[in-house]
Formats: structure tokens, sequence, C-alpha cells
């Protein structure tokens, strides 16, 4: 697929919008019945919002940038092979049939800069809101793996949540043919691997059609496998990885890896899907239990068994890492170590810089305990303020990043007979370009610690005590085996 055939759209221009009717395409349209299945966090326009919105609760134009995404994902590789160039022609494309405001690369190109009025018309009606979740937010519950960002202080409430069960329709409309076969399939995508509002990679949010479509089969696969999901998409190339030889910035479906649960974690329910799906995440940064009498020695575990509610030493690098860079807390007593003599760095995990878990996304902040298990602080104190971020060199500089989102996706998939399977979907996508991971305590990034994307998942002199981490050459790669040799998930 070398380009996408659309039909020439509308400019903005009042003479044309007043012919429009008489040159335009012919339209088509649809209308699903959506009902979400897991809890939706955002998607208003406020962020951390204290209220649930009252009107306008699913937001036009929230669903049209999860659609633009999606289509992103789906028809960006016809043009990544081209660098700058295919990059300035998928954008332009993005904006002949959703819309928006282009930049001149020159004082005479004018076609980049133009305006584009929207092929697309989303509509939001019938709207039936669930249960608003004013509650805390419980750490020790399987939903707040996804839901800790919406935690506050002790003291404040935390921002409220819409429940599962909120109900909608979406009305779609655009010109026949090609475009609005690539609409539908960008409904198609969002359905199946997204969600509304924020924290939809780790799978808040997620829709389904409503048990009673007509059409549910042409929406739904039958089964989470890549032979039903590659017949509703078309011709369009789907977790394909032997063509993804140079993956850019650009999240793509082309060649994603997709693992899902066996028969056995179909679930009638979508939010019991989900939270195994979650699960898998949680226990890979985190568990503390070897899934059978020999993944011990074979696998290792993430974290050491806690005591109570305490939760013990990981077991992934990070954390010794920071150790040995650490500057003493603020409100240490006392020169010296960053750390308690108790919580020494580990040999395994050597003084040269390597950060894997910053492959699930960025920033991440960590937070040491500074209470000892008997009372009382540790002295010296543990790290304090300290985040993983991203920077990438600008001239003679570095210039900070903001995020970096994850490339994987857990959720619940729907399927076409009311069923959902857990999945996890790790996007097609490349490091960004000569960015580098970086820790920064104070706010201030320590050089010692800067480490390309390419060499950020294991030192060469390290030997990992969580063992699944020595078995991969890369974050993706150790997950998914991980998954598969604990026989949570297997090949789609």
């Amino acid at each position: 697929m070398s380009s996408l055939d659309l039909p020439e759209p509308p400019s903005t221009e009042a003479s044309h919008l007043r012919r429009r009717s008489a040159s335009a395409p012919r339209l088509a349209s649809f209308t699903l019945a959506l009902k979400t299945v897991t809890p939706i966090l955002g998607g208003g326009p406020v962020a951390r919002s204290p209220e649930l919105p009252s009107v306008d609760i699913i937001r036009v134009p929230t669903v049209r940038g999860h659609l633009r995404f999606w289509w992103r994902a789906l028809y960006g590789h016809a043009y990544v092979a081209r660098g700058a160039v295919g990059a300035e022609e998928l954008a332009l494309r993005e904006r002949q049939l959703w819309g928006g405001m282009g930049r001149a690369r020159s004082a005479a190109d004018d076609a980049t800069a133009r305006a584009w009025r929207s092929q697309v018309e989303v509509r939001v009606t019938a709207v039936q809101p669930a249960g608003a979740d004013t509650g805390k937010i419980d750490l020790g519950a399987p939903p707040a793996y996804a839901l800790w960002p919406a935690r506050n202080g002790k003291d404040e409430a935390d921002v409220p949540r819409w429940k599962p069960g909120l109900r909608f329709n979406l009305e779609v409309t655009a010109p026949e043919g090609d475009a609005m076969a690539q609409v539908r399939n960008a409904v198609r995508a969002w359905i199946l691997f997204g969600g509304y509002g924020s924290r939809g990679r780790r799978g808040c949010g997620s829709v389904c059609l409503e048990p009673s479509a007509p059409d549910i089969a042409q929406w739904l696969p039958a089964s989470a496998d890549r032979a039903s999901l590659r017949r509703l998409f078309g011709d369009v190339p789907l977790f394909a990885p032997e063509l993804a030889e140079h993956p850019c910035d650009m999240p793509l479906l082309r060649g994603a890896h997709l693992l899902r649960g066996d028969a056995n974690t179909r679930q009638r329910d979508g939010e019991k899907a989900w939270l195994a799906a979650l699960g898998w995440l949680r226990d890979f940064r985190q568990g503390t239990q070897p899934t059978s009498s020999g993944s011990a020695d074979l696998l290792g575990v993430a974290r050491s068994p806690g005591e109570g509610k305490r939760a013990g030493r990981s077991n992934w690098p990070e954390a010794d890492k920071i150790r040995r860079f650490a500057r003493p807390s603020r409100q240490s007593r006392r020169a010296g170590n960053a750390y308690p003599e108790v919580h020494a760095p580990r040999p395994q995990h050597s003084a040269t810089p390597a950060w894997p878990r910053a492959g699930f996304g960025l920033p991440i902040v960590f937070h040491f305990q500074q209470k000892q298990r008997e009372g009382g602080d540790y002295q010296p104190k543990e790290p304090d303020d300290v985040q993983l971020q991203w920077e990438r060199q600008v001239g003679n500089r570095w210039e900070p990043m903001d995020r970096l989102a994850s490339p994987l996706i857990v959720k619940a998939l729907p399927l076409a007979d009311g069923r959902f399977e857990p999945i996890a979907l790790w996007l097609e996508r490349g490091t960004p370009s000569g960015g580098q991971v970086v820790m920064t305590q104070f706010k201030e990034a320590d050089p010692r610690t800067r480490v390309p994307f390419a060499r950020a998942f294991r030192a060469q002199d390290d030997q990992p005590l969580f063992k699944s981490l020595q078995r991969a050459d890369n974050l993706r790669d150790a997950f998914f085996l991980w998954l598969k040799e604990t026989r949570k998930a297997q090949e789609a």
C-alpha cells in the first residue's frame, strides 16, 4: 500500500462550503450502540477534575482523538519508510480526512499550511451514565494497578471515575468508498484495542458493542487470534513483525506482537478479563510468587516476598542502580551514601546505567520506603525525589522531554459472542531518535546515568536477580517469553 486513496476533501472557504452539496462525494454513515466494560478515568476537558461532568459525558473531541490515533496506527506504515517526506505526506493525508491546520514548509508553500475541514462527522447520542465511583482507591485491590494515577493525598478525595456500564450511541458519517473503509477500521481498532479517556493502554475505558447488535460479526472477531482479527481489517497488514525492519517513533499495528489468554480465560464479564490481563503486567513487574514449582529457578520473581502490607525488595535493577548514583536526600543528617547499609546495592546490579522498565513508558517516579520495619527512619535515608525521564540532544545541550507512552496495551478484547479475552498487545514502535534515558534527582538530570534506549534494557556486567531479564535482549521479548513460559498467555 503506497498511498491512501482519499477523495479530494472540501476546503474551509465559505464559497466552497456553499456548493458542498453539489460537489462533495456521496456520504455514508453508521451507528453503533456501545457500552463501557471497565472504569473510565479522565476524558473530560479538565485533567484530574474533582467532579465528573453532568453534560458532554462522552466528548466528541476525545473520541475523535482516539480515532485519529488508531487511523495512524493502521495506515501510517505506508509512509514511514520515506522518512521526513513520508511523515509530511502522512500528516497531510490525516488532515485531509480528519481535518486540521498544517504548517507551511516555506513562504511559497500554502498547500501544506492549508486548513482542511474534516470529512468525518462524529456524533455521540443517547448517553446513559453509569454510577460514579468517588471512593478512595485501595492500592491492594487489582484495579489499582491501572487506576493509581487518580489517587490523591490521604486527606483528599481521589479523582472520581465512571463505573463500567456507561452506554452511548456513536454516529459516524464519512464519504463512501475508501475513506469510509478507513474510518470503519479506525473505529473497529479503537473498540478492540483502545478505550475512552486516559489509561487506555492499561485497559481503562474499554468499550464493546451491545450484544444485540445485528452486524456484530462485522465489528468483533469470533476469537482473539490473528487470523480472525486480520479478516476484520481486510488488506491492512497487522501483527506481522517481519515487515517491521526499521520501526519509527509512530506506534503501528503492522508489526505489533499480540498474545492472548487461552480458552479458559474467556469471560462473560469484561471487567474480569481486564483484571486478568492487568494482572499479567503486575505480576511481571511486582510478583513475589513463582507460578509453578520449577519456574523459580528458571524465571525468578520480580520482588522478594514482603511482610504483611509491607512490600519486599525489588529484584529489578533500577532501585539498586539509583542507590549507586543518588545523592544523599535533602533530609539526610549526614553526607555519604544515599541508602541505609541494610539496603546496600547488590553486586549483581552494577554501577553501569541500565533502566529496563523505561521500555514500559516514561517518566517513572520512584518512592523508596523511608521507615524501618521496627519504627523510625532509616539512617542514612533512602534516595528521595528520583525519576527516570528521557532527554534528546539539541545542539550542545540535553533537552528534557515530557512523556513517552507505553507501547504495551493490556486489556479485555470483546468477542462477537459477548465474551472477552485478555490480551497483551505490543505496538510496533522504535525508540525516539537520539533519545536517552536518564535519572533525575531533585529535578536535575545526572549525566552519569544517561544511556541510549538501545542499551537501556540490561548492562553487560549485570547478572539480573530477576532471571527473566537474562533470557531476552529487550523488554518486549522478556515479558512475552515470561507470559508464555508461565502459561498465562499464548501467541494469538
